[in-house]
């Protein structure tokens, strides 16, 4: 496998018999199962059944006794619990626990590709069996300390960083696949946003000039020569030119087709750490456009919006 070139799947969707253990309580502290009773604004409360663990979120004081679901004008569903949260594709908050954080996972398909987003931890840990309790195909553990520094004053006084994105595309395609991730912090806590495992096709190879982008999307209020501030995080995009062969080019437009309007896991150069990190992300793409060159060549723009 070249390092330029771009993976990309849609993740499993997690269901309750897929997740094998976690060491995250469920429900957390932070939202408590709801009951009857009266809710301030801000509250929130979860409710979980079979393959759905939610949190809501109270839009009012004096909330009494409305079940979480309904009305709309006294809950807001906010996101999945906090164990869940790490399977949740459409929304970017993560799963936060105690170091080390450990997760198991067995999607009972074969699978090829683990990616670990928006990762606090200090060592990623990654295992792979054939089967609960099987031989282990994969065990990779992944130092996320980094400090980029070229210069002796760089050197002496860069702070040191963790990176926050960890990703294999060789994972052996056994018949099932018992996934084991395993986060470490020094400080006690651990966070991860996405833990996506699927089966990655390749899309094509990586011409330079990729622009890798972040939106804004802060409200800055101009008055009477004053400026106010109201920050919000940015939100990664990823744009990219690729060449493709023209015998993959259909199965290139299969994979836009399944992907269409879904949360899809992209990696391009993940094998180059200067670049990694930009070049992984999960979101729906915006563009995915074919030129056809001759009869051997495709070029595809792609365009990709973060979540």
């Amino acid at each position: 496998m070249t390092a330029a070139q771009v993976k990309a799947f849609i993740p499993v969707d997690i269901t309750d018999a897929m997740l094998v253990s976690s060491n995250l309580a469920e429900p957390a502290g932070t939202e408590p199962a709801w009951v009857a009773g009266t809710y301030a604004e801000f509250d929130q409360v979860s409710v979980i059944t079979a393959n759905s663990h939610l949190v809501y979120e109270s839009l009012e004081n004096g909330n009494t006794d409305n079940p979480s679901t309904l009305p709309r004008t006294k809950w807001i569903l906010k996101s999945y619990t906090n164990r869940w949260r790490q399977f949740e594709w459409n929304r970017g908050l993560p799963s936060v626990g105690g170091s080390p954080m450990i997760t198991t996972i067995r999607p009972g398909s074969r699978i090829n590709a683990v990616v670990l987003i928006g990762i606090k931890a200090a060592v990623a840990e990654v295992i792979v069996q054939d089967g609960i309790g099987g031989a282990e195909v994969l065990h990779i553990t992944q130092d996320l300390l980094a400090r980029h520094a070229m210069t002796p004053y760089e050197i002496a006084f860069s702070p040191f960083i963790y990176e926050t994105v960890f990703a294999t595309f060789d994972v052996p395609p056994v018949a099932d696949p018992v996934v084991t991730v395993r986060l470490t912090h020094p400080d006690g806590v651990c966070q991860l946003d996405r833990f996506a495992i699927g089966m990655a096709v390749d899309i094509g190879e990586v011409e330079w000039n990729t622009v890798a982008e972040a939106e804004n999307y802060s409200d800055i209020t101009y008055e009477a020569g004053k400026a106010v501030f109201d920050p919000a995080p940015s939100m990664p995009g990823l744009e990219m030119q690729l060449e493709i062969e023209a015998k993959r080019v259909n199965r290139a437009l299969q994979f836009k087709g399944l992907a269409n309007g879904k949360a899809v896991v992209w990696s391009a150069m993940h094998n180059i750490d200067n670049y990694r990190q930009m070049h992984v992300l999960i979101g729906p793409y915006q563009r995915f456009r074919f030129t056809t060159q001759n009869h051997r060549l495709s070029q595809i723009n792609l365009k990709i919006r973060g979540i």
